[in-house]
């Protein structure tokens, strides 16, 4: 299995304009006012990155999944602008997805949203899962601050998601990796019993 890398995706967004004739910002901005009445996928981004998220978007559904990404010109909202209606907006289209998936970029930790709402789908949801977007695939990933708290997702040899529970180290200096480690995106969003492929509490253990 091997992570996203910017270089891909920064491809992929370029293929997708140059097959629809259109820039990237344009390309983004058509796809971004197609709606659905639910998403598999709610993708938290930030406007910094657009090329990239082009190209995870055009991948997404490339699989068949319906992906909810908007904030360049959609009328009903203008991510630049705090608003109530904004957030009220997101939370409306939060509620009709069934999972998130947070990209985790060079600019993701400059956005005025992403947080938000990775703090209001874990709360009322639990779907969530943070897409590491590095330089080299082959690079490991541990996820800063509260991203650590969440499962990551990789790319399996076929071409499909694969969601990894991340190791968790406790204060006493040992390392669990748990089983199961990973699973299909299917199987984890289609989970109920609460887990979600986090790493689970081990301040139990090595403690004797």
């Amino acid at each position: 299995m091997a992570f996203l890398t910017e270089d891909e995706l920064r491809r992929r967004a370029r293929r997708f304009a140059e097959n629809t004739g259109v820039s990237i910002n344009e390309a983004l901005d058509s796809v971004a006012r197609k709606h659905a009445g639910t998403y598999d996928v709610f993708l938290s981004q930030t406007i910094r990155d657009a090329e990239i998220v082009l190209g995870f978007f055009d991948y997404l559904t490339s699989l068949g999944l319906e992906v909810f990404c908007d904030w360049i010109t959609a009328g009903e909202l203008h991510r630049e602008d705090v608003t109530v209606a904004n957030a009220a907006y997101l939370r409306d289209v939060m509620s009709r997805s069934s999972s998130m998936l947070f990209l985790d970029t060079e600019g993701a930790d400059q956005s005025q949203w992403m947080c938000w709402e990775l703090g209001w789908f874990d709360a009322n949801n639990g779907h969530v899962a943070v897409v590491p977007v590095l330089l080299e695939s082959d690079q490991s990933y541990r996820g800063r601050e509260f991203l650590g708290l969440y499962p990551y997702v990789k790319i399996d040899e076929d071409g499909d998601l694969v969601v990894v529970r991340p190791s968790v180290t406790n204060r006493h200096g040992m390392t669990l990796i748990e089983a199961p480690n990973s699973t299909s995106f299917t199987n984890w969003s289609d989970m109920r019993d609460g887990d979600f492929m986090r790493p689970r509490n081990l301040e139990h253990w090595g403690a004797g």
